[in-house]
Order: C-alpha cells, then sequence, then structure tokens
C-alpha cells in the first residue's frame, strides 16, 4: 500500500514536471529568446527568468519587450537581466552611480540624476545611456568592448526605499 502511495506521487510529480516544462517553460524561454536584442534566455529554478542581451540592445526596450511576453504566460514579470561583459572599471562606476541613483530617487530629482549619470560616465571615458521607466532605471555604459546593464526599480516620485 505504501508502495503503491508513493509510486503514484511520483508518476504525479513527473507528470506535472513534464507539462510544466513542455506547456510552460520551453514556449516561454523561444518566446523570450525571439525578442529583438535578446542574446540567451534560460529558465531560473525559483521561477524566474534570466536573460542576456545583445550588446548593442536597447536596454529598456528589450526588457519591457520581454517582461510583456513573459506577464503573457502568466510568469513572474520581472526578467533577471545578465549584466553583459563589464570590466573592472564599469564595474566600478556602476557602483559609483548608485549615490547619484539613491539621490535621485529619494528627492524626485530625475533630470538632475540623468546629469549626474552622464557626466559622472563622460568624466570616466564611458558612453552611457540613461532611461527612465514607469517602475524602473535603466542604465547602459559602454567602454571599448565591455558594456554593462542595469535594471534598477523605482519608486518614482521621490520618497526612496526608506
Amino acid at each position: 500500500m505504501v508502495i503503491t502511495f508513493l509510486a503514484t506521487v511520483f508518476v504525479l510529480r513527473a507528470a506535472t514536471w513534464v507539462y510544466t516544462e513542455s506547456a510552460v517553460h520551453t514556449p516561454l524561454i523561444q518566446t523570450v529568446r525571439a525578442v529583438p536584442g535578446v542574446a540567451r534566455a534560460t529558465w531560473l529554478e525559483g521561477g524566474a527568468v534570466e536573460v542576456a542581451l545583445k550588446p548593442s540592445a536597447d536596454l529598456m526596450q528589450t526588457y519591457e519587450a520581454v517582461r510583456s511576453r513573459i506577464q503573457a504566460f502568466g510568469q513572474p514579470a520581472d526578467p533577471v537581466i545578465d549584466p553583459g561583459n563589464p570590466s573592472p572599471a564599469l564595474t566600478s562606476l556602476a557602483n559609483q552611480l548608485r549615490f547619484a541613483i539613491a539621490q535621485g530617487e529619494a528627492t524626485g530629482q530625475y533630470v538632475e540624476m540623468d546629469r549626474t549619470i552622464l557626466a559622472m560616465a563622460r568624466g570616466a571615458g564611458v558612453e552611457a545611456s540613461v532611461e527612465l521607466g514607469n517602475t524602473h532605471l535603466f542604465i547602459t555604459l559602454r567602454q571599448g568592448n565591455h558594456y554593462l546593464f542595469q535594471v534598477l526599480p523605482l519608486n518614482l516620485g521621490g520618497g526612496g526605499h526608506g
């Protein structure tokens, strides 16, 4: 009786896994991979989709397209973005930008935050793109063959994360 019960549970779990893989995960990943700007998409154990972008991708546009496709499958909406191919200099600059980002979010001074980020990047010899979406801040840093993508959630209107 116990063996029958365990066998039944095993078969049901296996069937659920096969269904989830074939009906949800695989089609979702294929759909995300078809988004222009996406180089790679993988399903993470926690139920999120990790996306690596092509170096020339428009971060905000690609992120929003991926997010829309994930939502269409009824999955958690926020993809995890691979940071790309950052150099130590880009990583250092990204860390320095956090102060300007935190101040911009806390005060709601997004135009000044944008100016500060672009000036800091220029001073470091880095090409930067800053885009403000409805719920996220999108920062792309490029220098030579290196690039770094950052998607940061925002609390628009000031007030920060408390």
